[in-house]
């Protein structure tokens, strides 16, 4: 059986919208769509307490339903940029990682233990997933774009819509709860190998670390798949600001 994960917009390889209430993006809408991130980010915190988060790890683990496979899951995101994800099952770890500028992966489950360096296409899910703050903060110097969508009813809930237009080409669609000013649902539309992808993450239980609120629980699949056909990322811990080996995310040297 070979099963495809994709960890919070990165993919690890193992071997076992709703209608819009708007009619389309809004001209004058800047100083709207920049009035609804300043309140997303004062929702989780506040602009300085984020920037002050230097690295963030956060454990769980992943739940497939379908497959009744449960996997150990362990995530670190430092600045500038930087994360390393590791899937644990059976005693064997595949893991992702980013160090700002290569991306590399072991995959024992496909019978590749040594460090390997992964594609232009496949680095893009790393490099996004990197980012400590989304490219919803400081997105003007991040090179990004923003738009405001409009209203739109997420499941019977209304939400803001904010697409970022990312300076990598490809694009994040954000659906914000207009009480908690909480991202409920983001839309990943991605360019791999000329294939258009998109990817839905519902984002759930937000849990505060280091005066910031992150979400513990993220479930991920093809855009309009249903809640029982979505992996569950259930993060049972979150730590901010530890000691982080500054070795872990760089290429190794037998994978240049």
């Amino acid at each position: 059986m070979s099963i495809r994960i994709r960890l919070a917009g990165l993919s690890v390889a193992l071997g076992v919208a709703c209608a819009a209430f708007a009619a389309g993006p809004d001209n004058k809408s800047p100083p709207l769509v920049d009035e609804i991130i300043s309140k997303h980010v004062s929702a989780r915190g506040g602009l300085e307490p984020l920037r002050a988060i230097k690295n963030i790890t956060r454990t769980g683990r992943l739940v497939l339903p379908e497959n009744s496979i449960d996997l150990k899951v362990s995530e670190v995101r430092a600045r500038p940029n930087r994360i390393r994800v590791e899937v644990t099952l059976q005693g064997l770890t595949a893991v992702q990682a980013w160090d700002g500028k290569d991306a590399w992966q072991v995959q024992p489950f496909e019978g590749r233990k040594d460090p390997a360096r992964m594609s232009a296409d496949e680095a893009k899910d790393l490099a996004l997933s990197a980012d400590i703050d989304t490219p919803l903060v400081d997105y003007k110097a991040k090179g990004h774009t923003v738009e405001y969508l409009g209203l739109d009813d997420l499941d019977g809930t209304p939400a803001y819509m904010v697409r970022v237009h990312l300076k990598s080409g490809d694009e994040m669609t954000y659906w914000i709860d207009p009480d908690t000013s909480m991202i409920l649902r983001s839309l990943e539309k991605q360019l791999l190998r000329g294939a258009e992808q998109l990817t839905e993450t519902d984002y759930g239980d937000y849990e505060q670390a280091g005066g910031v609120y992150f979400p513990t629980v993220e479930e991920q699949g093809p855009k309009g798949s249903d809640a029982s056909q979505k992996q569950k990322f259930v993060y049972e811990k979150i730590l901010v600001n530890t000691p982080v080996d500054e070795h872990q995310f760089a290429l190794p040297p037998s994978a240049r």
